[in-house]
């Protein structure tokens, strides 16, 4: 089942001393020879998996019943086929598979919930050394070919919760896709690509791109994400490195090594410290799609003193820390993430929309004066509100009672150059990006009925002197 982790992922931190063991690719004479008698055993192995299995996914879409590949291929065209023929699914591509099995009643593909953690750490386990974080050599990616960098801790689209990964932006010029280089910032072990050929919120067609996981030690490791192309010698390693059941079974690359390319766009990058978990009230919320976001570490412990300081000019957010954060749980408070009662936690019911269960109470990840909310059963990109009103997140308890706040739009913008587009012109050094309120939307009336269970209901173009009570629209969360 391990290998159907990959499958599972939703495009959607050691104590101790540094270790300075690197990942390295295993010495010759560290490889053990092979009798005829394991060779026959391992052939037999292989024909009777092969035979049993015929790989889980291939399996159930050859038994699915025609409600499920029509609903597939409506959504994917030639999905199915593109999947007999071959193809290994990337994980939205098998949200969107799992879903239409689910919704047709199909039962033969089933996917395992428990031990996701233990089955993360076991696709390196045995092809890495060391233990605790690692100094890293170089910048993902160079620093002239960096416009701005976003922190954590960010909510939008479908990223109700705040984001676990920062965004390196690219500026504009010629290349296309294959425009700036995407560099492995220290020695690693590639356990893990992904390709996304179905865009995760618009559920659309795509021009594929990449996510890649590795770990520099045994219990650190980092990604990254929208890759727009690998690089020759990393595509070659990925096509070649295959099991009997045709999994990637990793690649090491070397510190400065060009893996991949990135567009005119932002790169995702994101630092995990596996013997080091946040403080999240219920970490296994995440553990069954998302094992690494409770290990989310700050990359900038890592970088060397003059990459950091060039990196952290790039950085929009100003005020420490600087990478900003993604865990608001506070127990007993309002504070911090929550997940729909009966929805399965972080997971989600429909996998093509698994952020529809989640809410969130967070310190904006730009300006922290103010308190935000993502509402995942909103529209996407017009569920996320900045909240005005009396007490914060953290003064709400069991007891308070009811509490209303309003939902306030805002707008991003160069306080120092109210008129320029920071998004898309070149960033300067002194530019410094603040928070702008827009119009109140609506209000959100919320209420603690125990320490790990809210109470909420959002009403829209409404007067707060009509909103009294929660009507049979209001929802259930928990931690």
């Amino acid at each position: 089942m391990k290998r159907f982790l990959i499958l599972l992922l939703l495009f959607i931190t050691c104590g101790g001393e540094s270790s300075t063991s690197e990942v390295r690719e295993p010495r010759e004479e560290e490889t053990s020879t092979t009798t005829v008698e394991e060779t026959k055993t391992n052939t037999e192995k292989k024909d009777l998996q092969e035979t049993s299995e015929d790989n889980e996914v291939v399996k159930a879409l050859k038994e699915a019943s025609e409600e499920a590949k029509k609903c597939i291929n409506d959504s994917w065209p030639n999905g199915v086929e593109t999947v007999l023929g071959g193809h290994t699914p990337g994980e939205n591509e098998m949200g969107l598979i799992y879903d239409c099995l689910d919704s047709s009643g199909d039962k033969n593909f089933e996917m395992e919930k428990q031990g996701r953690d233990e089955e993360w750490r076991g696709m390196w386990e045995g092809k890495c050394e060391g233990t605790g974080p690692v100094m890293f050599n170089n910048s993902p990616m160079k620093i002239e070919d960096i416009n701005f960098l976003m922190p954590y801790g960010q909510i939008v689209g479908g990223h109700i919760t705040p984001i676990d990964h920062m965004y390196f932006y690219s500026l504009k010029g010629p290349g296309g896709r294959e425009a700036y280089e995407v560099l492995a910032i220290q020695d690693a072990f590639i356990f893990n690509i992904q390709t996304r050929e179905i865009g995760v919120e618009s559920q659309q067609k795509q021009e594929a791109d990449y996510r890649l996981d590795m770990v520099h030690t045994c219990t650190f490791g980092s990604y990254f994400d929208l890759v727009t192309k690998l690089s020759p010698e990393l595509e070659k390693k990925w096509k070649e490195n295959r099991n009997q059941n045709g999994d990637f079974t990793g690649a090491y690359v070397k510190a400065g090594e060009v893996i991949g390319y990135v567009g005119e766009q932002s790169l995702d990058f994101g630092v995990y410290n596996y013997s080091n978990p946040l403080d999240f009230i219920n970490p296994e919320a995440y553990e069954s799609v998302e094992p690494w976001k409770i290990y989310t570490d700050d990359p900038f412990l890592y970088f060397p003193d003059d990459i950091r300081n060039n990196l952290l000019k790039k950085m929009m957010r100003r005020v420490e820390p600087r990478i900003g954060r993604i865990n608001y749980d506070v127990d007993g408070t309002i504070s911090g993430n929550w997940f729909e009662v009966g929805t399965n936690f972080y997971e989600g019911i429909d996998k093509s929309k698994y952020w529809d269960g989640h809410f969130s109470l967070s310190l904006n990840d730009i300006d922290p004066n103010y308190w935000q909310i993502g509402i995942g059963f909103l529209e996407v990109y017009e569920n996320t509100f900045i909240i005005q009103g009396d007490p914060i997140p953290l003064e709400v308890k069991v007891g308070s009672g009811k509490q209303i706040y309003e939902l306030v739009t805002f707008r991003m913008f160069v306080e120092n150059n109210p008129g320029k587009d920071w998004f898309r012109q070149p960033h300067e050094e002194g530019d410094t990006l603040s928070i702008g309120l827009g119009n109140v939307v609506g209000y959100v009336m919320l209420e603690l009925i125990d320490t790990q269970l809210l109470q909420l209901e959002v009403f829209l173009n409404t007067e707060k002197e009509l909103i009294k009570e929660f009507t049979d629209q209001s929802r259930t969360y928990e931690r």
